[in-house]
């Protein structure tokens, strides 16, 4: 790459510290084409101000207040109101639609203003972010950028490049974009023909392939912030000014829309806020405030929610999805406590499969031939997979256990030794016990083959009259489970008989049955039978109650037998 570097010797009061010089060819020319294009727009705008007409724009508190069509802008009415609502207004939503706070309005109309804490606005916020980062990454790759939306937490821009993508070169996309914000350059909405749209991007295959299977009307709009020019819908920020903060934190490889026949692309990740502050309080738990040696080892678990973009073609049933849960959690220790945190792990992995029932294995993973990072890192940085099998035999990678010495790197994580050192670097430990909830549940579903263990079962007891004089008995005695935390329900289908309602008990593999006739209705009790046919005879109800109840907390696996 033709690196132009920017700094001379004092490299820290450089704007930024290199880019591609010259520029890509095709920057060029697109910006030929759009300043054409924009000024004919320009001209449009101006006959129909020309043209203008009042309108009413109805506030969200009822107020009407009076404007121009093709003049005023939703930012005009909001500095209208108070400058500083205007100026902490991300974007604006006119009947209902997002809209830019600089488009003149065209009509009597509705008008909301967002501000970054509404879900919508953080959506335009971190779209507007990616443009930033899209720019960036044209002056320094010069690769064909592809899609970069807006995600849950942040954003991410695909490009297609010859080469790779480094964790190093991430301070220097941060410096760029930092350049591009302080630039304020504003975002600028243009609507254009799709046959001059491919004219412009005819450079970049994968927006033609957008604009051509994606793209159905004859217009669509493009959005302009300094050099960059991309297809977007928008809307967007202001100008790249009200984006504050911004960090570049993760990059990965990808495929053209998740096809793993088309070409390989390369996803950066960032996130962005309207104050430096709230970069800082995104960043990890851990370095929210000094640590001692003392606190060590901290651990910290998140049962949540992850997402995961596997292939069609993949997803298979529970064992295989796109939205699942894990038990994560992080352990943060000192190199010396590394022993004892992974042996309680271990222990704690035991104590978890016990309760199923389930044997494992337990795999090692080595450094692959082809790696990333310092050689001594690797060969300390053990990862140890834990493999359980299903009732047909497949094995599932469920558990995982594993010791990071570069996250902690990465991140800056720190604490103050034993010594007074306050850069002592910290171990992570990361570990899951059941994995996904949805594999381990459909793990489980098969292992049992529907004959769920009491306490994890969805058909624990079923109440069975001997006739319809007791059903009112027999409902009383099944409101005293429920209540008392059990899944139970009382069968009442007068169209079946005694020896009917037990078979069909049995085939939804209730775990326990209880029978009451007019002798259990004089003794306040019931008569016990299992899904196996196990008869236990005639108890009391809180008798049956009190040994059901202690055979679920103690997670008993044969409880029908124990009972």
């Amino acid at each position: 790459r033709p690196w132009l570097k920017h700094g001379g010797k004092n490299r820290k009061n450089a704007r930024f510290r290199r880019f591609l010089h010259p520029w890509p060819s095709y920057i060029s020319q697109r910006l030929e084409l759009y300043e054409r294009l924009k000024k004919e727009s320009d001209t449009l705008l101006s006959k129909r101000a020309a043209h203008s007409l009042p309108i009413r724009v109805q506030l969200p508190d009822g107020q009407d207040v009076e404007a121009q069509s093709w003049i005023s802008t939703p930012y005009q009415l909001a500095c209208g109101i108070s400058q500083g609502l205007a100026d902490s207004c991300v974007i604006a939503r006119v009947d209902g639609n997002l809209w830019d706070l600089d488009r003149p309005l065209e009509e009597d109309c509705s008008l909301e203003l967002l501000r970054f804490d509404h879900e919508d606005a953080r959506a335009v916020y971190w779209h507007s972010s990616a443009h930033v980062l899209g720019e960036a990454m044209e002056r320094f790759y010069g690769g064909c950028l592809c899609y970069g939306p807006p995600i849950e937490n942040g954003f991410y821009y695909d490009m297609f490049l010859d080469g790779g993508v480094s964790s190093g070169e991430f301070g220097d996309l941060e410096a760029i974009c930092k350049n591009i914000m302080k630039d304020k350059q504003p975002f600028e909405r243009l609507e254009i023909s799709k046959q001059t749209l491919l004219e412009m991007f005819k450079y970049n295959k994968f927006k033609c392939r957008i604009l051509n299977e994606k793209v159905s009307t004859p217009t669509t709009t493009v959005y302009r912030c300094g050099p960059l020019i991309d297809l977007c819908r928008g809307p967007h920020v202001r100008h790249t000014g009200k984006i504050k903060a911004l960090k570049v934190y993760k990059n990965s490889s990808t495929y053209w829309e998740g096809r793993a026949d088309m070409e390989t692309l390369q996803r950066i990740y960032g996130i962005s806020f309207p104050d430096s502050k709230m970069l800082k309080e995104w960043d990890l738990m851990f370095s929210h405030r000094p640590r001692s040696w003392r606190e060590l080892p901290l651990r910290l678990a998140d049962f949540g929610v992850l997402h995961r973009n596997e292939l069609s073609g993949t997803l298979t049933g529970l064992t295989r999805v796109r939205r699942f849960q894990q038990d994560d959690a992080h352990i943060f220790c000192t190199v010396e406590q590394i022993e004892s945190e992974m042996k309680g792990c271990l222990d704690f992995l035991r104590c978890v499969y016990d309760v199923f029932g389930f044997s494992f294995q337990l795999h090692l993973s080595t450094r692959p031939e082809k790696f990333l990072g310092d050689i001594t890192l690797w060969n300390e940085a053990e990862e140890i997979d834990i493999k359980i099998k299903d009732a047909i035999g497949r094995y599932h990678q469920c558990a995982t256990i594993q010791l990071d010495f570069q996250l902690p790197i990465r991140f800056s994580l720190t604490y103050v030794g034993k010594d007074g050192d306050d850069r002592a670097r910290p171990v992570i430990i990361h570990r899951a016990i059941l994995g996904s909830v949805e594999r381990m549940i459909a793990i489980l579903t098969e292992n049992y083959a529907g004959k769920w263990p009491l306490w994890l079962s969805p058909h624990q007891v079923m109440v069975v009259p001997v006739n319809p004089s007791l059903e009112e008995y027999a409902s009383k005695v099944c409101k005293q489970f429920v209540e008392a935390g059990f899944m139970a329900d009382v069968d009442l289908d007068a169209s079946c008989l005694l020896n009917k309602k037990i078979r069909n008990a049995q085939l939804a593999q209730y775990n326990f049955i209880l029978v009451v006739g007019e002798k259990e209705k004089m003794t306040n009790s019931v008569n016990v039978r299992t899904r196996d046919n196990g008869i236990h005879g005639e108890l009391t109800v809180p008798e049956v109650l009190a040994r059901l109840m202690l055979l679920r907390q103690s997670r008993c696996r044969n409880a029908e037998e124990v009972f």
